[in-house]
């Protein structure tokens, strides 16, 4: 149930997952429901911030997320059937609930909430048992298993915002050295052919050429974007684009967002605790901002959207998916003859103002990993576990 694609899971297989990932939802619903109130920040009162959501709100989105596409949805001509919780769609339909109103809203406690959860796995599952074995027909059940590992690892972003405790498993990396790929012509995304699950951001498959060209074999680590904050590369405004220095003179940083001086040693701030930042691992929450500017520096850039996809898909020493999301220097834009999947708002809206962003992080469940697989942030977020990794100047 955590193999490295679901995408083409039988129903047992999925079943599987989709039990496993909620119950890792409500194990956070648990934890936080029965958090002590002296040990802040509180989960039932965090600030109204818009890089995370209320983790109550968020809690019973996952779950109204399943219902509605694995039991209520039923198609664009006719109204979905009611849901099982009361007021279910006024509070959790991310697509007409704004941001901000998500904290003043009137919602389920958490004991109902939980029993939401509950509710709607257990319908989900037993209509999966009624489908088809076919892709068509378990399409929503696949769609609600990815859109629930999302949220689990948006559950970190919210962690390292506030300052909770969470698990850190990052590596040590070796020297980024470089892979040379010859250039050439390929099909970048997803062929209507393929079997399993597709995002529509991946539609479809279309030819891409590319030049010849070279990119490190591992994402940036920590020792080499170091080296660029002691020469004080945040204070030099040649190495920084017009955005870059916009974002600059709006945050004042001087290093990265979780990185301090403290005593001598350079430390950075791992959810909870500071520790000594370590040399080897790879950097991390960094802005794409940031990421430019390290490029410029050191005489390198950030490898195209398409670069990337060729790289993971075709260079034998590729290490992607396991550390940090990776910036790339492609706009987040639409595949040629692309049109949006039932789920209209899960990529268009989002096209032409975010980044494109690849591979996968250390919270990233396997089984979402692969190498055509779109992320997408806007080039300031510097809060999600993003790093990048580099090209050599041609």
């Amino acid at each position: 149930m955590d193999t490295p694609d679901l995408r083409t899971a039988d129903k047992k297989l999925l079943a599987d997952a989709l039990q496993d990932a909620r119950d890792y939802t409500i194990s956070l619903l648990d934890d936080w429901a029965c958090w002590p109130a002296d040990i802040p920040p509180d989960p039932r009162h965090v600030p109204c911030m818009d890089i995370i959501n209320p983790p109550l709100w968020e809690l019973g989105h996952v779950a109204w997320f399943m219902e509605y596409w694995c039991q209520r949805h039923r198609g664009e001509t006719a109204a979905p059937l009611p849901s099982r919780l009361a007021g279910a769609d006024r509070c959790f339909d991310s697509r007409h609930v704004a941001h901000d109103s998500r904290w003043q809203l009137d919602l389920p406690g958490w004991s109902a909430t939980r029993q939401y959860l509950q509710d709607t796995l257990a319908t989900a599952l037993e209509s999966l048992h009624t489908l088809p074995a076919t892709d068509a027909a378990l399409y929503f059940h696949r769609l609600a298993l990815f859109h629930e590992d999302m949220h689990g690892e948006a559950f970190h972003y919210t962690r390292q915002t506030l300052g909770w405790p969470a698990p850190d498993v990052l590596a040590d990396l070796p020297a980024a050295a470089d892979i040379a790929l010859d250039g050439g012509e390929f099909l970048m995304g997803s062929a209507p052919s393929a079997k399993g699950f597709v995002f529509d951001n991946e539609k479809w498959a279309h030819p891409q050429r590319i030049a010849g060209f070279a990119i490190a074999a591992t994402p940036t680590r920590n020792s080499d974007y170091l080296a660029f904050v002691e020469a004080d590369g945040y204070r030099r405004p040649q190495w920084w684009s017009q955005g870059g220095q916009a974002w600059l003179a709006a945050t004042g940083q001087t290093m990265p967002r979780y990185w301090r001086r403290n005593q001598g040693n350079w430390q950075q701030r791992r959810f909870a605790q500071w520790v000594d930042l370590a040399p080897e691992q790879a950097v991390i929450h960094l802005t794409a901002h940031e990421a430019e500017a390290w490029c410029n520096w050191a005489g390198r850039r950030l490898p195209s959207e398409a670069e990337w996809e060729c790289a993971a898909r075709h260079a034998g020493r590729f290490d992607w998916g396991t550390q940090v999301w990776e910036w790339t220097a492609s706009p987040f834009a639409p595949y040629p003859g692309f049109s949006p999947d039932p789920y209209a708002e899960y990529s268009a809206p989002f096209f032409h103002t975010h980044r494109s962003v690849r591979g996968g992080s250390f919270a990233t469940r396997p089984r979402m990993r692969n190498p055509r697989y779109r992320n997408y942030y806007e080039p300031q977020r510097d809060d999600i576990l993003v790093g990048f990794r580099s090209c050599p100047l041609a």
